[in-house]
């Protein structure tokens, strides 16, 4: 629940922890900690991840004071499953290759309409696609789900059911014919490209943790591609694996932990316990509905402006409210709690980073500053939780590899110099 620094602060001492079993509080020395939690951008009304994903990673390093990088950058996948309220299959995805082959999107009247947002139509990239479906839903050309429609109907049956037999099944599942009928999609929140700033040994600006995966922030720029999460984790794990043992044999030891920031971090954990039970279904139904209306796929200063003292608001209303305490042995409300904590935290960054981006690219979208702008001199975002307010800090882009309008495929090199 805690990144815990020595007591002079310079470095790690280990991490507090609840034992679930219990509900006790437990603190675990280590000479070097590999964050990794995952990230989850739950705290969207629609989201890929199941609900045990609160961001909880980048919520510690928050409060730990590391740096997070282009928190703004939440991606959308454009096709989730609608199967209803009551269900947390709604949100999870109705895989991109459908479309690649040759899908349908569908307003509620049963038309086409991604040409109107991009010559590719439904093979754009997942920005371009949320966004135009995003665009339909907000003119209210929505189906009886409040949603669009992906369909497969005018596709060979044998080759549906044969190529995505998963998909097929899943649909079938919640009550739809993927293969000659209509299911109800929508964008849902898949992934976050920011997270905690970091070097190629994923070691942090805190001595002792690592940090690989969605923890953390730069590996994908502002518009992850298919299939490079499951890579980043893949790939930074193994580096972070191979990184720790010689950083430990080298420089670990272990330092005795800050006391005062265990007591606090106790302290506010256990903070709901000592108030009367109340429901906290409204608070995350109201952050779900907030983030998606004022932080989601579409934003300008109107609507993070809105979204700033709702926020703030949401986590006032959370602060009051009490859960039953008479035992911490797997007490999901209690984590509830906490997980809902850690979301408005990491919320209020997103919001905070995509305020300072006064520019559109990637996964951001400004309504109000719709342009990429000036890429050659690109900069990311940097923030951080400091004195009980976020600071940001805007830094350059180092193009190392590859520049603006270069290429690195030998093909594409070939054909622009003949194009020139």
């Amino acid at each position: 629940v805690e990144i815990i620094r020595s007591k002079q602060g310079n470095a790690i001492a280990g991490v507090l922890m609840i034992d679930m079993r219990s509900g006790e509080f437990v603190f675990v020395e280590a000479q070097a900690v590999l964050l990794a939690t995952g990230g989850g951008p739950t705290m969207y009304k629609y989201h890929t991840p199941s609900g045990d994903k609160t961001c909880d990673g980048m919520a510690m390093a928050l409060r730990a004071g590391l740096r997070l990088r282009d928190m703004e950058m939440v991606q959308f996948h454009p096709t989730g499953l609608i199967a209803g309220p009551d269900t947390r299959i709604t949100g999870t995805i109705i895989e991109e290759g459908l479309r690649g082959v040759g899908g349908y999107l569908l307003n509620g009247a049963g038309e086409r309409f991604m040409h109107k947002y991009d010559p590719r139509g439904e093979r754009a990239t997942r920005d371009i696609v949320s966004r135009g479906m995003y665009q339909e839903m907000r003119e209210g050309h929505v189906g009886a789900r409040g949603g669009l429609y992906i369909t497969m109907r005018h596709l060979d049956p044998a080759m549906v059911r044969k190529q995505f037999k998963g998909m097929v099944e899943r649909c079938a599942d919640c009550g739809f014919d993927l293969v000659s009928g209509l299911v109800d999609v929508v964008p849902t929140a898949h992934y976050m490209m920011g997270g905690v700033v970091f070097r190629a040994d994923c070691s942090t600006d805190l001595p002792g943790l690592f940090v690989a995966g969605e923890d953390s922030g730069g590996v994908h720029g502002a518009n992850r591609l298919g299939g490079n999460g499951v890579a980043n984790s893949t790939v930074f794990g193994g580096i972070a694996g191979d990184a720790l043992p010689g950083w430990v044999k080298a420089h670990g030891e272990f330092h005795a932990p800050d006391e005062d920031a265990v007591a606090a971090a106790v302290a506010a954990c256990r903070a709901p316990l000592g108030r009367p039970a109340g429901d906290l279904s409204p608070i995350r139904e109201r952050l779900y509905d907030l983030m998606w209306d004022e932080v989601g796929i579409v934003r300008d200063a109107a609507s993070l402006t809105r979204a700033e003292g709702a926020l703030d608001e949401l986590e006032a209303q959370l602060d009051v409210i009490g859960v039953d305490g008479a035992n911490l042995a797997f007490n999901l409300t209690w984590h509830d709690w906490m997980n809902l904590k850690n979301l408005i935290l990491v919320s209020k960054s997103i919001r905070f980073a995509a305020v300072a981006r006064e520019d559109s690219r990637g996964a951001h979208y400004r309504a109000d500053f719709p342009d990429v702008r000036d890429l050659e001199n690109s900069r990311y975002t940097c923030v951080t939780w400091k004195d009980g307010r976020f600071v940001i800090d805007m830094r350059p882009v180092k193009f190392t590899r590859v520049k603006p309008g270069e290429t690195l495929l030998q093909e594409a090199a070939h054909a622009q110099t003949m194009g020139s």
